[in-house]
């Protein structure tokens, strides 16, 4: 009740100071900025204090942002300095973008890739709004390099911070509120700096009534997302979306890297001037970023590849190698013996005693329990261990006695299942290749000889 009071309390004293700015003079105006920078930054400081402190780095740094606004409009009161305003207004920005960062990390489990999918197109988007529409503004306003420098990386970072914005809004499972509030800011933020630019070729240049209503309409919204019950969410992960690793996604990004030195060659074709060291600058950051996301692209394939690979050679439950992988390492342990010219091999077909009756009693996911354990018990005895299939494993070596004793020391500690400790043993048939043997024949044998075991068993 007392949030929704507060709410109430915010949106009334945010429109009060909107409503007045076509109305006061310049002065009054620049006070109002002040204003709804220092009333935005308060909830967001206060919403610093209701995240869990490992959670608080993306808050703290828009808080950081939205201090250093408030810097920058004292100083508009205190006399009016473009150049060291516009760079308080980029050191704000690159706080936020910071902060956007840090929710795409937090939202999106570590979607790198995403990000630099954002990230490429918010940098395109902004090179094209500098190249076509801002930069031919500046020349004719005989802007010089410098200025213009700063002003391009402030565009840079405002539409990063658009873009990361976005893609964490688009990654969530279900609709975010204060994530929307957040994204109209910055784009009410990037509307006011693009017309500043085009109205006096700064940033914090004093300009129309509705730019700078834009800017005080734009503090209010991060203001109000900070206030929202459910602004403390933001930090927390969610699932991360499958990667699709198309050509599409190559083709795009690989257009990407000629979008400006297309435009910049229409340009010199037009005859129209352009500064080709910002625009280098300004390619180069593209570069630079689809490189990395192409280079993540390929080592997500690979990444998937070696998963298929393994998927495809061991056993789902108990991750030891499948039938189909036993068959490949036993024909290449026979092959190397057929070559050195006298056997070596040995070969043990375990089968549990037992197993079908803890299945009936205790059920099939305390039988996955123990396959799952003896399956670790025998991987940590330094040979190849595999599951042939239900309860039965099959061993390589070259020492029968050893590996047997071996096997039946693994067992030898009970499994606790379902609370209750089982005592495992296994039916074990060992058998030696006679080098001339191949490896259908010597699971057979190996087979037949762990039911003689069996049957031996049974009959004590």
């Amino acid at each position: 009740m007392t949030r929704n009071l507060g709410m109430v309390a915010y949106i009334g004293a945010a429109t009060a100071l909107t409503a007045a700015m076509p109305v006061v003079s310049e002065g009054g105006r620049d006070l109002i900025l002040l204003a709804i920078s220092v009333l935005a930054a308060i909830p967001v400081i206060r919403l610093v204090g209701r995240v869990p402190a490992g959670e608080r780095r993306p808050f703290v740094l828009m808080a950081f942002a939205l201090c250093w606004l408030v810097v920058d409009n004292v100083i508009l009161l205190s006399g009016r300095n473009a150049a060291v305003g516009d760079l308080i207004v980029l050191v704000s920005n690159l706080h936020m973008l910071a902060a956007a960062v840090g929710l795409v990390l937090r939202r999106g489990r570590a979607d790198i890739g995403g990000l630099l999918d954002a990230g490429v197109l918010a940098v395109v988007v902004a090179a094209l709004t500098w190249t076509i529409v801002l930069e031919p503004s500046l020349d004719r306003a005989g802007v010089p390099l410098a200025k213009q420098a700063n002003l391009l990386a402030t565009v840079l970072m405002i539409s990063g911070v658009l873009g990361t914005l976005i893609r964490v809004l688009r990654t969530s499972e279900r609709f975010s509120t204060p994530l929307a509030l957040f994204i109209l800011s910055v784009l009410g933020n990037l509307a006011g700096v693009v017309g500043g630019i085009l109205a006096t070729g700064t940033v914090t240049a004093q300009s129309t009534v509705l730019r700078e209503t834009i800017f005080v309409v734009a503090y209010a919204l991060v203001g109000l997302a900070a206030l929202h019950p459910r602004a403390a969410d933001l930090a927390n992960p969610c699932p991360v979306p499958p990667a699709r690793l198309f050509v599409g996604r190559v083709i795009v990004l690989g257009g990407a890297i000629a979008v400006i030195p297309t435009v910049s060659g229409i340009r010199e074709i037009l005859g129209l001037p352009g500064d080709a060291a910002l625009l280098t600058v300004g390619n180069l950051l593209i570069i630079a970023l689809v490189g990395v996301r192409v280079a993540r692209i390929s080592l997500q394939r690979e990444q998937a590849e070696r998963r298929l690979r393994h998927q495809a050679t061991h056993d789902l439950l108990t991750g030891l190698p499948n039938r189909a992988e036993l068959w490949n390492r036993l024909d290449a342990a026979l092959h190397r013996e057929r070559e050195a010219g006298h056997p070596s091999v040995v070969l043990l077909f375990c089968d549990l005693n037992g197993f079908k009756q803890v299945n009936d009693r205790l059920g099939h996911l305390a039988g996955d329990r123990l396959l799952t354990e003896v399956g670790a018990r025998l991987a940590g005895l330094g040979v190849f261990a595999a599951r042939y299939g239900g309860d039965e494993f099959v061993l390589l070596g070259e020492d029968a006695e050893r590996l047997t004793t071996l096997v039946r020391a693994a067992l030898t500690e009970p499994i606790v299942v379902a609370g209750e400790p089982i005592r495992v043993s296994a039916s074990i048939g060992a058998v030696h290749s006679d080098a001339r043997t191949c490896a259908d024949d010597l699971i057979r044998r190996a087979d037949q000889a762990m039911y003689q075991q069996k049957a031996t068993r049974r009959a004590a």
